[in-house]
C-alpha cells in the first residue's frame, strides 16, 4: 500500500494523464545559451528532475518576444523557428521519464530594465515598477495585438518541439499580470479599466493558441492576490479564472506577489509551510478544471493532505526540487530519511535576481548533473582516503567518496558531526538547518564511511595509516580582533550565547559586529525580553545576507526594538561600558550586562600547513579553505571527490 496514495494517484489534465500529483515549479535558474538556445546544462538539469520522479514539469519563463520582454541574460527564447530543434530535445528529455512536459511563455512587460535588454520596457501605462524604477513605455493597441500574436506563435512553436502544454505566465507582476491587475493598467482603451477590458489580452491570447494549436493543453499561473494596494485581490481572481475555464483553459496555477509586494511571492524561511494553498482552496470552489497549489511545501504528508481534502489537485515544488530532484521517488518509495531538505536560505532566488546561474546552497549537483555524473568508467585502483572534519564540508566529501568506491576515513574532534551546522540552526527560522544536518550525519553513517568521534587527527599517526589522499576540512574558528578590557566573565563569543550558557533574559546585551551573525544572534536573544544594541563598523546590517531574509530579519529587529549602531568603531570596554566612535567622530559610551563578540569567523588551516611537508596528496576544503558559508563548503566537498575519482579512472 502506497503510503500516500492521492500524492502517487494519476489524474487528469484535459485529456492528458499524468502520472501522479506533483508539478514541478516554473524556476528561472539561467542555464540556456546567451542567445537563448537550450543548453547541456538545461538539458540535463530537467532530466535530472524528470528522472526524480515529477508527474509534469513546467519548463522555466520561455521569453516570447525578446530582446523587449526578456528579464535574464542566460533566459531561454521560444520566438523565432530557430530555438525548437533545442526545445524540442528538452521536450524529449522529460518526457523520456514518463513525466508530462510544459513550457511557460512569458514577457516580463515593465519588469525588466533597458540596461539589460537595451531597449525600453513597454507596458499597458506607463507606470514604473518601484523595484525596477524605468518608466515603461506605454503600447499601443496594434503592439498588443502583436504581442498577442507573438504568444500564439509560441505555443505554436512548443507543439512543433513536441510538448504537451504550455503555460501563460500570467503572475508576480509581468505583462499579462500587468493588464489584469488594476495596479498597473490604468489605460482607458479596450484593454483597459473595466475587468472586462483588462482580461481582453489574456482571453485573446487563448482564444488564438485554442484555434492554431488546438492539441495543446493551456494553464494559466495567476496571482490569485497581488499583495498590494489596489491590485487583483482573491474575489476578482476567482472571476477571471472563472472566465479562463470558460475560454477552454485546462488548468490553473495559483500563485501570488509582484515585485513590489515584498516577500510574499518569494517568501524567506520564516513563513510557515503551506501559508498560501488557502487562495487555491477558495478557487476549488468556483471552478471544475483542476488547480495546482503551493508555496513553502516540502512536507508531503501535508501535500498529500491538501489532494486528499480536495483543496487542489496538483501541487508544485520549487526550491525543494533544487535541493533534492529526486523528491518525488524518495517520498514514494517511503525513503522520506533520504531527502535532502531545501533550507529556504533563498541564495537560488538571490543569484537569479543577480542576474547570475542558479545553483543551490545544500546541493552542489543542481546545475551540475553532468560535470559531476558518477558514470563511465570504473575506478582503476582503489585508493583510501583520510578526512580530517566532519563538518558540511567533510561529510560532503566523504560521502561523495565513498559513493564513488574509495575507502573513507573520517576523524572528528568534537563528540558528534556537524561542525558549524550545529550552531546554524539555533537562531529563529534555522529548524531546516538542524534538518539538513541530521539528513548529512545520517548518510554518513549509513554509507560505510569509518567514523572516529572525540578524535583529534594527530599527524604522527600518518606513516601507519598511509592514507593515498589526506582532506583537511577543520572549518574556522571566530575572528576575534583585539579589543582593549575584553572580560569574560561578561564578555561572550556568539556559541556561548546561541548554546545559552548563560542563559540570558531581561539584560542589556551589545553586540559586536552586525553582519549575518550577529544580526541572528540579536534575533535570538529578542526571545529573552532583552534590550539589545548591535555595533556595525559599516554602513548596513547583514549586508552578506540574500534579501528577502535579510528583510524580513530586519523587521524583527525592527519590531524588537534593537538599537542599530553603524559606521561605529568599536574603541575600548571599561565597566561593563563599550566605547565606540562615529564615522564623523563622535564618542559614545554603552552600558551592557553582556557584550557579545559576532565579528565573524577565520579559517582554520594550521593543520594544513603543518602537514605540507609530511603528504604529497592533500587538499584544503571547506571554510578552513575560506570562509564563504555552507554552499561553498558542500561544493568543494563534491568537487574534490569528483577530481580524485576521475584522476583514478584516468590512471
Amino acid at each position: 500500500m502506497k503510503t500516500f496514495p492521492e500524492l502517487f494517484s494519476p489524474a487528469y489534465i484535459g485529456k492528458l494523464l499524468v502520472k501522479n500529483r506533483i508539478v514541478m515549479a516554473p524556476m528561472l535558474v539561467s542555464y540556456a545559451s546567451p542567445d537563448g538556445e537550450v543548453s547541456e546544462r538545461l538539458l540535463d538539469y530537467y532530466e535530472a528532475r524528470a528522472r526524480g520522479g515529477a508527474g509534469l514539469i513546467v519548463v522555466e519563463a520561455a521569453c516570447i518576444d525578446a530582446p523587449t520582454g526578456r528579464e535574464s541574460f542566460r533566459q531561454i527564447n521560444i520566438d523565432s523557428l530557430r530555438y525548437v530543434a533545442g526545445l524540442q530535445q528538452l521536450a524529449q528529455h522529460i518526457k523520456a521519464y514518463g513525466c508530462r512536459a510544459f513550457i511557460q511563455l512569458f514577457h516580463a512587460g515593465r519588469q525588466t530594465s533597458s540596461l539589460f535588454t537595451g531597449v525600453q520596457p513597454v507596458a499597458p501605462s506607463p507606470l514604473a515598477c518601484p523595484m525596477v524604477k524605468e518608466i515603461p513605455r506605454e503600447l499601443t493597441g496594434e503592439e498588443i495585438k502583436e504581442i498577442e500574436k507573438k504568444f500564439c506563435q509560441a505555443a505554436a512553436y512548443a507543439y512543433m518541439a513536441g510538448f504537451d502544454g504550455v503555460e501563460l505566465h500570467a503572475a508576480h507582476g509581468y505583462l499579462i499580470n500587468q493588464f489584469l491587475s488594476p495596479h498597473s493598467n490604468r489605460r482607458q482603451d479596450e484593454y483597459g479599466g473595466s475587468l472586462e477590458n483588462r482580461m481582453r489580452f489574456l482571453l485573446n491570447i487563448i482564444k488564438k493558441i485554442k484555434t492554431s494549436s488546438p492539441g495543446l493543453i493551456i494553464s494559466v499561473r495567476i496571482n490569485m492576490d497581488d499583495f498590494v494596494p489596489g491590485g487583483l485581490e482573491l474575489k476578482e481572481s476567482v472571476e477571471i479564472c472563472q472566465h479562463l475555464e470558460q475560454a477552454g483553459v485546462e488548468l490553473i496555477n495559483c500563485s501570488s506577489g509582484t515585485y513590489e509586494s515584498g516577500l510574499k511571492s518569494i517568501e524567506p524561511a520564516s513563513y510557515k509551510e503551506g501559508w498560501r494553498v488557502y487562495l487555491a482552496g477558495e478557487l476549488k470552489k468556483w471552478i471544475h478544471i483542476p488547480v495546482i497549489a503551493g508555496g513553502m511545501l516540502n512536507n508531503p504528508a501535508f501535500a498529500n493532505q491538501l489532494i486528499a481534502g480536495g483543496q487542489a489537485d496538483f501541487i508544485f515544488l520549487g526550491r525543494s526540487l533544487l535541493a533534492d530532484s529526486e523528491w518525488p521517488d524518495k517520498v514514494r518509495e517511503s525513503g522520506l530519511q533520504d531527502i535532502r531538505p531545501c533550507i529556504r536560505c533563498n541564495n537560488c532566488i538571490d543569484n537569479n535576481f543577480r542576474g547570475m546561474m542558479v545553483d543551490c546552497t545544500v546541493n552542489p549537483l543542481t546545475g551540475r548533473e553532468r560535470h559531476f555524473s558518477q558514470e563511465g568508467k570504473k575506478l582503476l585502483h582503489k585508493a583510501n582516503v583520510v578526512v580530517v572534519g566532519g563538518g558540511p564540508a567533510g561529510m560532503q566529501a566523504a560521502l561523495s567518496l565513498k559513493s564513488r568506491g574509495l575507502n573513507v576515513t573520517l576523524y572528528e574532534k568534537e563528540n558528534t558531526l556537524g561542525g558549524l551546522l550545529n550552531l546554524a540552526c539555533l537562531p529563529p527560522y534555522k529548524h531546516r538547518v538542524a534538518s539538513l544536518r541530521d539528513y548529512l550525519i545520517r548518510q554518513v553513517e549509513r554509507s560505510g564511511v569509518e567514523i572516529f568521534l572525540n578524535r583529534s587527527f594527530n599527524l604522527e599517526s600518518l606513516p601507519e595509516l598511509n592514507p593515498d589522499y589526506l582532506l583537511i576540512a577543520t572549518g574556522s574558528k571566530p575572528l576575534l580582533p583585539q579589543i582593549p578590557g575584553w572580560d569574560q566573565s561578561y564578555c561572550l563569543g556568539i556559541r556561548q550565547v546561541l548554546e545559552r550558557k548563560p542563559e540570558i533574559k531581561g539584560k542589556r546585551v551589545i553586540i559586536i559586529g552586525g553582519g549575518s551573525n550577529g544580526c541572528e544572534v540579536a534575533d535570538f536573544l529578542l526571545a529573552g525580553n532583552n534590550q539589545i544594541t548591535i555595533v556595525e563598523q559599516n554602513k548596513y546590517l547583514a549586508a552578506d545576507m540574500e534579501k528577502k531574509n535579510r528583510r524580513d530579519l530586519m523587521n524583527r529587529l525592527e519590531e524588537g526594538k534593537v538599537n542599530k549602531k553603524t559606521s561605529s568603531q568599536v574603541m575600548e570596554i571599561r565597566d561593563q561600558q563599550l566605547q565606540i566612535k562615529s564615522q564623523q567622530g563622535a564618542y559614545e559610551c554603552l552600558e551592557a550586562d553582556y557584550i557579545v563578540l559576532a565579528t565573524g569567523f577565520a579559517p582554520n588551516n594550521a593543520l594544513y600547513i603543518e602537514a605540507q611537508n609530511r603528504h604529497k596528496n592533500i587538499y584544503l576544503i571547506g571554510d578552513a579553505f575560506q570562509v564563504k558559508g555552507f554552499k561553498n563548503a558542500f561544493l568543494q566537498g563534491e568537487a574534490v571527490a569528483h577530481m580524485i575519482a576521475t584522476g583514478l579512472k584516468n590512471r
